[in-house]
Parts: C-alpha cells; structure tokens; sequence
C-alpha cells in the first residue's frame, strides 16, 4: 500500500527512537519529511520502498528504525552472546560501500553497534566476530553465501540502496536470486535453533521510478505481506547552461567562464560517457586550463587504492576538477562540489538525474553545464532538462502505452549455478538448486526442461559435468573462473585481465584485456606510462615524460542507445504528440520521424523496408538516428500490424540490437534459443504493438518541418 501524505509529529518519533535520536539527530533537531513519513512503518516491522529525491534523509530513513528495531533496547547484544549480523545493506558500488561506512562508521560506534563492509575492495569478514551491521554489494552478499553462509543465518533486516539502479538489469535479477537464497540458509538456522522461523524485513531505497509497484513486488514481497511505499515528491531547482562544443578548446573555455562568473566555481566534476574520453580529456585540460586547478580521473577500471586516494585528495583540495565516468554518479564522499559538467548526453534519464544531482547538495539549486557536441546532443540535452524539470508535466506522459517489461534474465541462472556449486556442501548442482532461487513470477519460463538445457550448455562448454544421476559438478573451465573469484558477477566482460602494475612498487593500477608489449608507450589516469616488463597476468610500467602514445588504453564499452522515454520527450520538444509520426517529404522519398528511440526505431525500419525497395539510385530504408528513418517513398499510414511479420523482422535484428540491451555477463553461456527468446523479450515486442497501433502518420510542414531538419 502506499502511505498517504501527512506526517507523524516529529515529538513522538524522537520518543520512538530513544537509542538512536542522539547519535543521528540530535545535532539537526529535527526530521526530514522523508523521514517522518517512512520511519514508522519501518518500526513497526513492515517492508517499505522509500522513494524520494538525493540528499533528502533515505539512508538514515531506512538504516535508523531497523538499528531501534534489531539492534538495541531488549534485542541488543550483550558480552558473553555469540556475534550476529543482524542488519545487510546492499549497495550498488563499491565506491559507495565505503563511504557509507565512513558516514556510519562514527554514530554506530557511539551506539557500540559493530559495523563492517565486504566489497572487492576490502578484505574478508571474519567469521568468528561479525559485525552486527555490514554494508556490501549484490557480488560480494554471493561471495558470503558461498564461503561462510552460516554469517547470515542471524540476519533480521536487508536494506536495498538506490534499487532503481539494480531494478530491470541482470544486477537486479542477481537480487532477486540472492534474496531467496538468503532466506534458506535463514530458515535452516531457524530449525538449527527449533524457534520460529519469519522472514527477513526488507527496506528498498529509491529515486523517482515509474513503476515502484513493480519494484515493491520483485524485492520486497517474500510472503503474503503487502509491503509498504512511502513517496515524497520534490526536487531541488535545476540552473542548466548549454555550451555548444567543436572541440576540447571550447571545454577549456566553458570551463574557465564557468571559473570567472558570479558564482565563481571552485570545484567542478565533469562527467564523460566512456573512459577512452576521460582520459583524452584530462589530459587536455591539464595543459591547457588558464587557472590553476588539481585536475583528477575516476574511473572503474583504475585500482581501487587509485580511486580512493583521488576521492579523498578531491575532497581535500580547495580548487579541483574531477573527470569522471558513472562511477561518481552516486553519494560517493568527495566534498562539496560547485558545478556539474555533462560532456555528451547521458544515455537516459536515470544516468541524467544522478550526475546532475551531485551538484550543489549543500543548496537548493543544481547548477549543470551541458556540453553538446552536436545538434542532436542539444536537442537530447533540453528533451532530458525538460523531463527533470517537469516530471509530473500530464503531457510528459505516453497516453495508453504501457510501462516497460521487467523479465528476469535466465543469464544470472549460468552463474548463479557456479555459485551454488561453490556453496555445495556436496560440491553437486541439482535442479531443485536452481529452481529455488529462480524468481516465482519467472518460473513459467524457466521451468525444469529450460534449467536442464542451460545446464546441459554448461555441460557442452566445458563448465560442468555429469556426476551422479540428477547432479553436476565443476569442469575446469569453471575451476579456472572460480581461482580467479570471477564468478559472483553478472557484469563486466572478459573475466581473465591482466593487471597493469608500478615497476618499483608492486601496486596495481588497471585491468585491461588489451595487448601491451614493452617499450608501449600508454596514457592512463591522465598521465604517459611506458611498459618495462610482462608475464602471463601482470604488465609492469613507469612514468615517462609526456608527448605521444602508442596506445590509449582501451576498456570495451556497450553502445548508448537512446530509450523511447527520451526520444518521446524529443518529440514533445516539437510539439508533436505521442501517437503521431511525422512524414517530410524530399526529391528521393521522406523522412519519416517516429521518435521511438534506437531499438524500435530499428525494428520499424526493419518493417517497412520491404514495402519500400529502393528506387534507381536511391537510398534503402536508412536509420538515420534514434528519431528519424529515411524511406525511398512517402508513406500512407503503416501497413497493418502483423505479430508474426514483427516477429521475423526482430529475429533479423538480433545480432545488431543485442549491444544494446542489458543481457548479463553470461547471456553467451545460454543455449541459443533460449537467449534468441531472451533478446526478444527484452525488446518487448507488446508495448512495440501498442504503439505500431496508436501511429498515425502526418505531414510537417513550415516551422515544424524546418525545426525537424535541424535533427538530421
């Protein structure tokens, strides 16, 4: 259910939260509206989805009630209990693991409540003395269920931070299978112990989505329960500029004018699409800034000692730029920053809002420079701007087409069996293994005959073999994983890198799959290394002096496809409605914009290109963009929508709509139809329907028709 507005007096939640109202509150006084509204439920022993804006008060709102409800009074630990981890929080980076820790780390001490973290970062937790809170992430939650999942047969609450970034990817369906496992090993404690067995609270922390049902269903309902939704509307105000942008001479320039004005910007973070780009451009700026500035990267790919040292020397600098790929997108701790920087539109809304929101947070007002390279980037720039601005805008809506699919991936399944087997205490994977951390609602498809074939694929590919009837066991390619702790992940790619190291101190700077070979001179971290020495998994380097390189290192990245939500707010940009596809005619055929984003608009292309063959020297059906076709003809209205034909168009796409889909790092480990059917389902050829139906297609003409040439 969801809890209508109004708040509880904050008096008599202070009185509620008696242990923890001094070490959290006190030195504010008061409750955020967020909080006043979601702790009581939360107290009461409810699941509760948390929707509200950044910087508004969510993690002490989710973590506080459970440490009054789990941890203290009557349920606290004394000397002489066994240790227990109580309380699981769940956080999509590393990065942001350990700066809750460091936020958390202070009030719980004066609670004398443990905490830890686990991330790929840290090193283990022990097993003898576990804290009573860890804060981790969905990869590192696997690792403990495989090496010591007794540590969680104690655990009472899970707290789910930022789910809108796991929800509808294969880290979200890596949730959805860990979640259920957790509550196994739970449930056999419970009879170790002969007391009742409950299922675990579970809290989830979210921005705004378009479906928190949906989200509150796939995480939040282990039982008949219905779980709470607590959702506090508002945003800070938005101040965007958009800067043109030729070339990285203009950057400088955007840059140093942003640095001059009123506001007079100190510390600014710019935020790149790819690392190939954070890289070029920080080395750029460190020559050519007409001010003085520490100029930093951040990037995954960068050793995590690397990371952190830049994050704390940012924070810690009084003027400093920061170039950065998605990694500094969340409430990571690096200070206050003045002003945001986009170079390139992200890919959606909810990369959009992240990266703007890291902005003033001490402040009612975002301030974002929006640096478009083209045209088209400016257009998807206000589209975005428009969509933050006025989310709740009637006609930033799409009439009757249904929100997007949410299908499990049967590609965490592949490596949800390695990890099983790790858990094994048989060292066998059964069925029954599989069946039991598949999702309920998911079942229908991945009944038993479909987890009988991805395991016999396992099989064929040398991952598994046959054991005893009904059981599979570890193959060496999967030991070979295993060793290198490359099988708790469902992203990523090529699990086996080499490690690029300093030649005088051992210490680890990158992963790279890329061929290096000595004497290569690379740019890394903004700066020109020279390679001295190799080995089977390690590539010694050295600073040299700068000037040209032989190599940019590369780190392989999805394409960035522009979804159907901002293509529709492209649309709106010029007025032209959600059902209407507008027809400019030209000498060799028309344009045709559908605004449908990349995907459909390849499958509609796809469709008519049969009902348009090219004439004489004409072009064939084009993708022009994510909003536009070219057509050797001008169009009626759309033929009749056929499924069978869409089905077959789609079947064509395939292999050139796959990048662009989030699949799961083991999505080629599938047997092939069962991976075709998982492409086709992401495609989500029903809401394609929905819109083919409600198409109408119309001419433009005059100030439409000029504003939309500006597009091609």
């Amino acid at each position: 259910m969801t809890i209508p507005d109004g708040a509880t007096s904050s008096a008599h939640l202070k009185a509620r939260l008696r242990h923890t109202w001094p070490a959290f509150f006190a030195r504010h006084g008061n409750f955020t509206p967020v909080q006043l509204q979601a702790m009581p439920p939360i107290l009461a022993g409810d699941n509760v989805l948390v929707i509200s804006a950044t910087a508004s008060g969510k993690t002490e709102a989710g973590i506080v009630p459970l440490l009054e409800r789990h941890c203290l009074g009557q349920n606290r630990l004394v000397p002489g209990d066994e240790p227990q981890l109580r309380i699981l929080y769940i956080c999509p980076t590393r990065a942001l693991v350990r700066d809750l820790y460091e936020r958390l780390h202070e009030p719980l001490e004066r609670l004398h409540i443990s905490l830890s973290m686990k991330s790929g970062d840290t090193g283990p937790v022990s097993t003898l003395r576990p804290p009573v809170v860890l804060i981790t992430t969905p990869e590192s939650t696997d690792s403990l269920l495989t090496r010591a999942p007794r540590l969680l047969g104690d655990l009472r609450a899970v707290v789910l931070d930022e789910i809108h970034l796991f929800d509808g990817g294969p880290r979200g369906d890596h949730l959805r299978c860990l979640l259920p496992r957790i509550e196994r090993v739970r449930r056999y404690r419970s009879q170790e112990l002969a007391v009742e067995y409950a299922p675990m609270q579970r809290i989830a922390l979210s921005a705004t989505v378009p479906d928190p049902q949906g989200i509150a269903r796939r995480y939040l309902t282990p039982d008949a329960a219905s779980p709470r939704i607590v959702t506090l509307p508002g945003a800070r105000q938005i101040d965007a500029e958009i800067w043109p942008l030729h070339d990285l001479a203009d950057l400088v320039t955007a840059l140093a004018v942003r640095a001059g004005s009123e506001q007079a910007t100190r510390k600014s973070l710019l935020f790149c699409n790819t690392r190939a780009e954070v890289e070029q451009v920080a080395a750029y700026l460190r020559s050519h800034l007409p001010y003085e500035t520490e100029v930093f990267t951040h990037y995954s790919n960068l050793d995590p000692a690397l990371r952190l040292d830049v994050e704390q020397r940012f924070a810690a600098a009084g003027v400093a730029l920061c170039v950065s790929t998605s990694t500094l997108e969340l409430g990571i701790d690096i200070g206050s920053v003045d002003d945001v920087a986009l170079l390139g539109a992200p890919p959606d809304m909810t990369a959009f809002l992240q990266r703007i929101g890291r902005g003033g947070r001490r402040t009612d007002v975002t301030r974002v420079l929006c640096l478009a390279r083209t045209p088209l980037e400016e257009v998807h720039f206000r589209a975005m701007l428009a969509l933050a601005t006025n989310p709740d805008d009637p006609e930033s809506g799409f009439g009757d087409i249904p929100p997007a699919r949410v299908d499990f991936l049967p590609s965490v399944l592949v490596q949800q069996s390695f990890s099983l087997l790790k858990q094994s205490p048989t060292g066998a994977l059964r069925l029954a293994d599989l069946r039991n951390v598949t999702p309920t609602e998911a079942q229908n498809e991945s009944d038993d005959e479909a987890l009988r074939q991805i395991v016999g694929e396992l099989v064929g590919r040398g991952y598994l073999r046959s054991g005893r009837l009904g059981e599979w066991r570890p193959a060496p390619k999967l030991d070979e994983l295993a060793d290198a702790h490359e099988i708790y992940s469902n992203i990523g790619g090529d699990p086996l890198l080499q490690q690029l190291v300093d030649v005088y101190s051992g210490r680890v700077l990158a992963q790279t799959g890329q061929r290096l070979y000595v004497g290569d001179r690379l740019r890394l971290g903004g700066r020109t290394l020279v390679v001295r020495w190799r080995d089977r998994y390690r590539i010694g380097v050295e600073p040299t002096a700068g000037g040209p390189t032989d190599v940019d290192l590369r780190v392989t990245s999805s394409p960035l496809a522009i979804p159907l939500e901002v293509s529709q707010a492209v649309a709106r940009l010029y007025r032209v409605p959600p059902a209407r596809l507008v027809s400019l005619p030209v000498a060799e055929g028309s344009w045709l914009f559908h605004f449908w984003g990349d995907v459909y608009g390849r499958l509609l292309a796809a469709l008519l290109r049969p009902l348009f063959p090219p004439r004489g020297d004409a072009a064939p059906v084009t993708v022009i963009n994510a909003h536009c076709l070219f057509l050797p003809g001008v169009p009626g209205q759309l033929p009749a929508y056929r499924p069978e034909g869409t089905l077959s168009a789609l079947y064509g796409l395939l292999p050139r709509i796959e990048p662009y889909l989030e699949l799961g790092r083991f999505h080629s480990l599938l047997p092939p139809r069962i991976a075709e059917q998982t492409v086709i389902n992401r495609c989500d050829l029903p809401r394609f329907a929905v819109l083919y139906a409600r198409a109408q297609v119309v001419p433009g003409s005059g100030k439409l028709r000029q504003e939309l040439e500006g597009l091609l």
